[in-house]
This record gives structure tokens, sequence and C-alpha cells, in this order.
């Protein structure tokens, strides 16, 4: 039973990616320790006989559900097993949070000395642990104080208060740094980030929502839609319930169309997924402001196929979850905007994708299913090339247990039209740790397709997400960084543009997140200094349909920017410099802020914790 292999059967069941994640990371320790001893150090025993313990691991890992702290233990295992791995390891509880939230926030205490909590919180931190450090500092004062408000007789929420009062200095420092760790390249202390702002969020919520309103605004602020999506998932039913509820209604009335017009990536759909993820009764039937902005994304020309595409999905999954809302109207609705999505656009370079779309949508409605986890039948070009992708992963992945659902994930991550579910299964790709054969597989995929920039942009997304940073990575993002810039100097369409943006942000998320070695930085920048330069120096982003190139290029300038060497100045530096007279306002504010926040009067690169809103 131990050595046979289990697929995923639902894409949309957050304790089967759990437990695809876990199989995976033991497996990949299975020289350091077998599954029994990890079973025992766990607790997995039926004390005192611990010869149960290999077997009831096995059943959990094969229909049962982890919970928190349980996940915790096997963090700590794992991570004890294998110090010298990569920074995947040890990430299942972040993973477990993300996808159904938190069912225990004890489980995110690192055990701070109570008596250290002010010597930890005395000034902001130096660096990326520092901060998280001093998150989980405030977070164990706050779950005391919860603690003492459950037993005391006196009005609920005093000590909790009294805490606030206490920290409000620290408060606003370390929410500010987490922010700015939520603004960085995807790596699991940014998501560590975003987890302690929720949590932070039940005890702290108005200068988190002051925090997070001015980020909103920033040229980063894109990612920040993910961290109010956190923040509504962990504290549904937390004190300050009404006032979260009406904050997110307010944005999706007044605010999200100005924010995404100047997002630097409209396209990761971070904002649709928060009107999804919104609790049916904060917008019901008789006043659906989520369901609005969903429709609105979804017919609106100018949106990208992922935004489009997961608008008009989220409709549907939001109609099947809540019996309150009427079906048939919802399904009418999507009816249209699958015959406008199968209809010839005036584009036709995004006419494949939107007709993937358009037949995804009505498989899933076909099977009356809120997601479907197998695909319609196309005998496409593109299709074929996905296939051989898939295949190629089990020339570098031999573990049985793990292949079957690797190679779905996989498939997932490519074929999805849902974005939320298509980014969990590469996060449960990464948290599984086998991120070397997935990256393999992504990459002989960008070789075989070289014509659907929708696809393409998809599989450039997975490969900068994934975080595994080899010369075989590097080489193929450059690769494709050379592909979309020679169709750049040309006349390009918007699929092409859109797949310059993102193969520019691939190389940014992956090579631009903090801790990467500074000559892996170097020579990434150097295999595509010709694209940047030329980018920048060229003026070729100077007409507004190529402003998102600009954004990007500035995105990876700002996250690669490298120290003065001899008193020259760096190569980003010097284009960010450029790019702060171009004539898109994101594109020159995010500039500006890079100048100001990423490097010193002496020319040394800031660590990204001191940087400022």
């Amino acid at each position: 039973m131990q050595n046979a292999g289990y697929d995923i059967g639902d894409i949309s069941k957050p304790d089967e990616l759990i437990r695809y994640a876990a199989r995976a990371q033991i497996d990949l320790v299975g020289d350091a320790a077998s599954q029994t001893m990890i079973a025992k150090a766990i607790g997995m025993a039926n004390n005192p006989d611990t010869s149960t313990a290999g077997a009831n691991l096995t059943h959990l890992l094969m229909d049962g559900t982890f919970s928190d702290a349980r996940l915790q233990k096997l963090d700590e295992v794992i991570v004890a097993l294998a110090p010298d791995r990569d920074s995947h390891v040890g990430g299942l509880s972040s993973l477990a949070i993300c996808l159904r939230g938190l069912t225990d926030r004890e489980s995110l205490s690192d055990r701070v000395p109570a008596n250290w909590t002010q010597e930890v919180l005395r000034g902001p931190a130096d660096d990326e642990v520092g901060v998280l450090t001093q998150a989980s500092a405030l977070l164990s004062v706050f779950l005391a104080a919860e603690q003492i408000d459950k037993v005391d007789p006196h009005p609920r929420s005093r000590a909790v208060r009294a805490v606030h009062k206490r920290y409000s200095e620290q408060i606003e420092h370390v929410v500010e740094q987490l922010i700015i760790l939520g603004y960085a390249p995807p790596t699991p202390r940014s998501v560590e980030a975003l987890i302690m702002l929720g949590t932070l969020g039940a005890y702290a919520f108005e200068p988190i929502k002051a925090a997070l309103d001015e980020a909103l605004a920033q040229p980063l602020g894109f990612r920040v839609w993910r961290v109010i999506t956190t923040l509504v998932m962990l504290n549904r039913r937390a004190a300050h319930t009404q006032a979260l509820a009406k904050w997110v209604r307010y944005l999706f009335k007044d605010d999200v169309d100005q924010y995404r017009e100047q997002s630097l990536y409209p396209g990761r759909s971070l904002d649709l997924e928060l009107a999804i993820r919104v609790p049916s009764y904060w917008s019901p039937p008789q006043d659906d402001w989520a369901g609005d902005a969903l429709l609105a994304r979804a017919n609106n020309p100018l949106a990208t196929i992922q935004e489009r595409g997961t608008a008009a999905m989220g409709l549907w999954q939001r109609a099947k979850e809540d019996r309150h809302r009427d079906l048939n109207q919802v399904a009418a609705a999507v009816d249209t905007l699958i015959k406008e999505f199968e209809t010839p656009p005036a584009s036709p370079d995004v006419y494949t994708g939107m007709r993937w779309v358009a037949a995804t949508l009505k498989h899933d409605m076909a099977h009356d299913a809120d997601v479907w986890n197998d695909w319609p039948q196309v005998d496409e070009p593109w299709m074929r090339h996905i296939n051989e992708a898939v295949d190629y992963i089990e020339r570098h992945l031999a573990e049985p247990r793990v292949l079957p659902g690797t190679k779905t994930l996989l498939r997932h991550s490519l074929l999805q039209t849902d974005a939320i579910y298509r980014r969990q299964a590469i996060e449960a790709l990464v948290a599984g740790g086998w991120t070397g054969p997935v990256a393999r597989a992504l990459e002989r995929f960008l070789e075989l397709e070289r014509e659907e920039s929708w696809l393409r942009i998809r599989a450039l997304f997975a490969l900068g997400f994934l975080q595994h940073r080899d010369s075989r990575v590097q080489k193929s993002l450059a690769a494709a960084c050379q592909l979309a810039y020679s169709n750049l100097r040309g006349s390009p369409n918007r699929a092409q543009i859109a797949e310059m943006h993102s193969a520019l942000f691939a190389v940014g998320d992956c090579f631009g997140a903090e801790g990467v070695p500074e000559e892996d930085v170097r020579h990434t920048r150097d295999s595509i200094q010709n694209v940047l330069a030329g980018i920048v120096n060229e003026q070729l982003t100077l007409r507004e349909p190529l402003f998102p190139v600009s954004r990007a290029c500035a995105y990876l300038l700002t996250f690669m920017i490298l120290p003065r060497s001899n008193g020259s100045e760096d190569l980003a530096e010097v284009l960010l410099k450029e790019l702060c007279r171009h004539p898109d306002p994101t594109t020159r504010e995010l500039s500006g802020w890079a100048l100001k926040n990423r490097i010193d009067d002496a020319g040394a690169v800031k660590p990204l914790v001191h940087a400022r809103l």
C-alpha cells in the first residue's frame, strides 16, 4: 500500500491537495527516514502501542484530514530530516491555511517566550525572519489576551483592547513590514506574511485596514488583494466582521476598476478571487455586488482571457454553492458569455483561448459541477504539446506515489480556466517539493508550443511561481523573453504584448526573490540585458497598449537591482531612472519607489523590509 500511486480526483478539495503535498514531502526525505519513523515522530501511534503509527499515517495520507497541529508537527520533522534542502520543504501548514483557512490560530505562534516580547518588538526588524518573529510575538500576546477575555466577567475584549493600546506603535510598523513582504515575489515567507496579516486582523483590524487602503493605491498593490482575501477567509466570524464586509463592499463598488487600470498585473485576477471568496451572506442575491463585479469583468472586452474566464467561472461556482441564488438565471447569463467567447473576436490572437474558456464552462455546466476535473476533448496541436509535456515529467520523477498527482496538478496549471484553482495546483506542487521535475516539464512545453500566447503565459507564470532556480530554468525564461521581445519589435498583437509582460514577470518572480545569490541575479539579467535595455532605450512602450510591458520591466528591475560597482550605477538603477520619465504614471511611480527604497546613497541594495509604503 505504501508504494501505491495516488491521483487527485477533485482540484476543489483542499484535503486532496494537502495529502498530495504531504505524501510528496515524505517521499522527498525518504532516504533519511522511513514513513513509520516519521509517523511515530508526529504522534500517529495509538499509545502505548507504537506499532500502529505507520498504518495510521498511511490511512491519513490516503483519505484523511490533517489538522493544523498535525501538519505543523510534520513540517517540523521534515525540516529536521532535510535541513539542507530548499525553502519549499516544510510548507504544509501554510498550504493548508491558504487552501481552507485557519482552524487554529495558536498553530501560527512560533512560541516566542513571553518575557522576550518587549525586546523582540523594540524596533523595526532588519530581515524577513525578524519581521515574522515580531508578528508571531504580537500574535502570542493577543492570543493570551483573548483567553483572558473568555474567562473575565468584564465586557468582552477588554484585555485585547489593552494589548492593542500598549503595542499600537509596534503594530503599525510590523503591519507595514508584513505588507512590504507581501509585495515581494512569491516565496514561503511572503505567504507567511499574508497569513500573519490576516490573523492579526482579528485583533487590530482598523490599523491593518488603513495600511491596506494605502498599499492598494501603490503600484505593487495588486498583491494586496490576496491579503484582503486572506483576511476575509480567516475572519468571517470575528468581532469586526461587519466592518470588514462593509469595507470590501466599498472596494468593489467604488474602487476596483481604478485599481485594475493602474495594476501591474491585472491578469493575476486577485481581485476576482476576493469577489469569489466573499461569503454569500455579505453579498446576497438581492444586492449581489460581488456577482455584479464578476459579471462586469467577464463582459469586459479589454480584460485578459484569464480575467474573463475566472470571472465567468466564479459566477457559476457561487450559484452552485449557494442554494439561495437562482441557478437558472446565472446559467442563462453564463450561456450568453459562452456564445460571445465562441464568436470570433476582432482580435484573432485571443480566439483560441476564449474558445477553450467557453469549452470548459460548458463542460462544467453539463456535469452540473462547480469545477470539473477532466477536460473537453479537443484535437489541437497545443493540446498534444500539453500531453507530451505532462508525459515528459516521467523522465525526471520516478516516485510512484507522487507521479500521478503531480501530472494531474501540472495539467491543471496549464488547462484550468479558474485562476484560483490553477494557482492552488501550483501551490500544491511547490509545497510537495518536487519542483525540479515540474520545471523540466514546463520548459519542455515552452519548447514545443510557440504559437498560443495564452498558454505560454500560463506556463511562464507557473515556472516563475515554482521558485525553482537552476541554470535550465534561467535559460528557459531567457529564451521566452527573447522570443517575446522579437515579437514586440514588430507589430505586436494583444496576446504578444501580454506574453512579453508575463515573461518579464516570471523572471522577476523567480530570480528577484529575497536571498537569491547576487551572481545568479547578475547572470540572469545579463542573459536578457538586450531585452531590458531595448524596451527602455528604444522607447518601445510609449503607447498605452504597451504600458503593461514597461510596468513589468520596472517590476523586474525593482527586485533584481544590484549594488553599484566601482562607483558605476547598476543597470537596473540606470534603466529605472529612464523609466521615471515614462508616460505611464504607474511605471513612473514604481520606478521612483524602487530608486528611493531599494538602493542607498552609497549604492548598496537595501533589504526589502527597510522599504516604506
